[in-house]
């Protein structure tokens, strides 16, 4: 029995910047996962939470994330998925990953509790415990209350922080997970690539699939093929091509900066990378800061690099060197969608007035009457009429 273990995939993120190549990534590195299972001709994927990025993903993000799944359900590979925190919404509603079970693209093993599940796949049975993200005590009462499979093959799957992580947040210690229970731990949150085993048992966090920030960034991806075909487990991990690089930079000087540039290879790599400078010190920043931007600006703006950021201490993050060409993303407005409806400032403006003041029939009139006493916006009215 073959399994593929991947978690963190932030499906519909677009850090840093919002730029619509980052959110393309975060897909393109999904499918590569796909195409890998695929290739391995693996039972299943396990995915151990935080498959989207926010729990009320837009459309594009299911039309992907629907593209990328059809693949391995035509290959007769299951899905298998518990929710991570950016899974659940923060009130009372569907989790995405129901609406994805929903369609038949994947098994929703833990969305809001922890439960055991006997999968049958197509070498034979896994016994799974799914335990979904909780705050630490409610985690440790899930550990302590839920029940081991009752199958050859046991499989532990969690959204969880360990405390040997050195993470202040922890949920548990490795010992309080029963480790001696399973013959594989696979675990999700922490988006590093981590292996521990504990008296042969394989204890795994393969690591988000691709970075958020730049502390991700600088470490390769992974994903992890976990054999139960012998007498024990064997963990193979396969690197991601698909993943964006971040380039740390840390110059004495400008001068030191544009050498550096000026040597790299930009064709090494499979996408323009992201740039991470951190200048010595603010004064060093402050007097070649003009020149430090316009190089940067130019790699950009040739394609050579995605975007860029500078730090220096005492330097806000904001303006010019804190990830540039931000595209913010617009919300829907009712000013915006009667705007690109209309096409026309002065009409689209009457229109809004009116759905506002709806409630308030004396301003209605004002409103009217003042239109129809304007010969412009009558003879707009007219046009836009005929034109529709």
């Amino acid at each position: 029995m073959l399994i593929l273990h991947t978690s963190d995939t932030h499906l519909g993120a677009s850090k840093p910047s919002r730029l619509r190549d980052r959110e393309l990534d975060f897909y393109e590195v999904f499918d590569e996962v796909v195409e890998i299972a695929i290739k391995e001709g693996v039972d299943a994927v396990i995915h151990c939470g935080d498959l989207f990025d926010d729990a009320r993903p837009n459309p594009q993000t299911y039309y992907y994330v629907f593209k990328s799944l059809k693949k391995l359900r035509e290959a007769g590979i299951e899905f298998l998925v518990i929710a991570g925190q950016h899974d659940m919404p923060k009130v009372s509603a569907l989790s995405p990953i129901k609406v994805l079970e929903e369609v038949g693209l994947v098994k929703a093993l833990a969305t809001s509790q922890p439960l055991t599940h006997v999968v049958k796949l197509r070498s034979g049975e896994l016994g799974i415990t799914a335990i979904p993200y909780a705050d630490p005590i409610t985690i440790q009462e899930y550990i302590r209350i839920v029940k081991k499979p009752n199958t050859s093959k046991k499989l532990l799957m969690a959204h969880l922080l360990l405390k040997e992580l050195n993470i202040p947040e922890a949920h548990v210690t490795i010992n309080d997970l029963r480790v001696s229970e399973y013959n594989y731990v696979a675990l999700g949150d922490y988006h590093i690539r981590y292996e521990v085993n504990v008296s042969g048992t394989p204890v795994v966090y393969p690591g988000a699939t691709e970075s958020l920030n730049v502390l991700e960034g600088v470490n390769d991806k992974y994903v992890a093929l976990v054999d139960f075909s012998s007498g024990g487990v064997v963990v193979n991990w396969v690197k991601l091509s698909k993943p964006r690089k971040w380039l740390v930079v840390k110059p004495k000087d400008y001068e030191e900066l544009r050498r550096f540039l000026e040597g790299l290879e930009y064709s090494k790599f499979n996408k323009p990378p992201i740039l991470h400078i951190e200048i010595g010190s603010k004064e060093v920043l402050n007097l070649s800061r003009k020149l430090i931007i316009n190089l940067l600006s130019s790699l950009r703006d040739k394609g050579k690099i995605l975007t860029y950021k500078v730090e220096a201490p005492g330097v806000s993050e904001e303006g010019d060197v804190g990830y540039p060409n931000e595209e913010p993303i617009q919300t829907p407005t009712l000013e915006l969608v009667v705007h690109n409806l209309i096409k026309d400032p002065v009409i689209s403006d009457y229109v809004v007035r009116i759905v506002k003041g709806c409630d308030d029939v004396e301003f209605i009139k004002l409103l009217i009457n003042g239109l129809i006493n304007d010969p412009e916006v009558i003879s707009k009215l007219e046009k836009l009429v005929s034109v529709k």
